[in-house]
């Protein structure tokens, strides 16, 4: 039986994703099941074996079976847009291994965990954005944002987008990507970002998880393996 899964999407980038993933991979893990993570594509680092690489900490988090690889078989090394990092080096982002990736981790584990590049709209290659991926891999979808300042805005509006391309985002994730500050200290960071996701799920329905900054696993709440095998 092919695996099911969960699409990982943000609101844009360097929002936390691969912490969440990482976290959700660990649940999912926990609750018994063999995870595979695949990331269609990745810019910033040549190689997936590069321990400070997306792609590393979700293999790594995903129990470090086969190969970073085959997490990500697509690697450049500029630090902008797949498509234009893969220029600078003469090359193009390979659309069919865009898919055919997905289809090989599907058929390694009974859960496969998806993280996006960038934002719903990012673009992945010259053809295809994320939102593309998202609605052909037909997974629930949990967006991911930042808990910081703007939060309520920007995932409102990732929200109503995804929803007119025909998406369903079934959680909703707010991500301590820093420390709390100083002045705030743990528990008003904690509370201010609860309040914001409690306004998001109020206007839209969509239940919510906060993930708190080096947090390993996801707190309490959300079914994760419910949710990935339906």
């Amino acid at each position: 039986m092919a695996a099911k899964g969960i699409f990982l999407a943000g609101t844009d980038t360097d929002v936390g994703k691969t912490w969440v993933a990482a976290a959700i991979l660990r649940n999912l893990a926990s609750a018994g099941c063999t995870v595979a993570a695949y990331k269609p594509v990745a810019s910033g680092f040549a190689s997936a074996s590069d321990k400070r690489s997306d792609a590393w900490r979700l293999w790594d988090a995903a129990g470090r079976r086969w190969q970073p690889e085959d997490v990500c078989p697509q690697s450049f090394a500029a630090p902008i847009a797949p498509p234009s990092s893969a220029r600078a080096e003469g090359r193009r982002v390979d659309e069919l291994l865009l898919r055919s990736g997905f289809a090989a981790s599907r058929s390694r584990g009974d859960v496969v965990v998806v993280e996006a590049a960038g934002g719903l709209f990012s673009p992945l290659s010259d053809q295809t954005l994320v939102v593309d991926l998202a609605k052909e891999f037909a997974l629930p979808v949990v967006l991911v944002d930042a808990a910081r300042l703007g939060a309520i805005g920007r995932t409102l509006a990732a929200i109503c987008a995804a929803r007119a391309e025909g998406l369903r985002v079934a959680v909703v994730v707010l991500s301590h990507t820093t420390p709390p500050g100083e002045d705030e200290g743990p528990t008003a960071s904690r509370t201010i970002a609860r309040e914001a996701a409690a306004e998001i799920a109020r206007r839209t329905g969509v239940p919510f998880a906060i993930l708190d900054h080096g947090a390993e696993r996801m707190p309490p709440g959300i079914d994760w393996l419910a949710l990935a095998t339906g």
